[in-house]
């Protein structure tokens, strides 16, 4: 199997993203249009945060805030983690469970250039992931 870099998983693609100062709300329409799971957060050039399902559920939902009125400042991911373009697909997939994220956003130097979710990864990279682990598993000896 040939190790894709995420660059090359990722050229071309148009990065969706949301203002600080945005609204839950509007958020939410933008990630149900475009079927996605969750949006950088970036003010000027810079990202400083992601918005994701996760945290609607667990930050707007369950507390009971208004997405209306709710900036997604006040409840997204403040600082999320980045992988650079330049590494490998499988790269990323270790990343994102070592770290038990769905999205995670891709830099080139200090430039956001994309958002790769768990499910843009080729089946076939997933499955070698968990047959590497298989393989990797202490053999379990039966009691004596």
């Amino acid at each position: 199997m040939i190790y894709r870099s995420i660059r090359e998983m990722v050229e071309g693609r148009t990065v969706l993203s949301i203002t600080p100062e945005a609204s839950v709300h509007q958020a939410t329409v933008l990630m149900a249009e475009h079927r996605i799971g969750a949006l950088p957060v970036i003010r000027g050039t810079e990202l400083i945060g992601i918005f994701t399902e996760r945290d609607l559920v667990s930050r707007v939902v369950a507390p009971g805030l208004d997405p209306d009125h709710t900036p997604v400042a006040q409840v997204m991911t403040v600082g999320p983690k980045t992988i650079v373009a330049d590494k490998t697909l499988c790269d990323a997939l270790n990343f994102m469970h070592a770290h038990g994220f769905r999205h995670l956003p891709v830099v080139d130097g200090e430039r956001l250039i994309a958002m790769l979710s768990v499910r843009d990864i080729p089946t076939e990279y997933r499955l070698m992931r968990e047959k590497w682990i298989e393989a990797h598993q202490p053999l379990e000896t039966a009691p004596a």
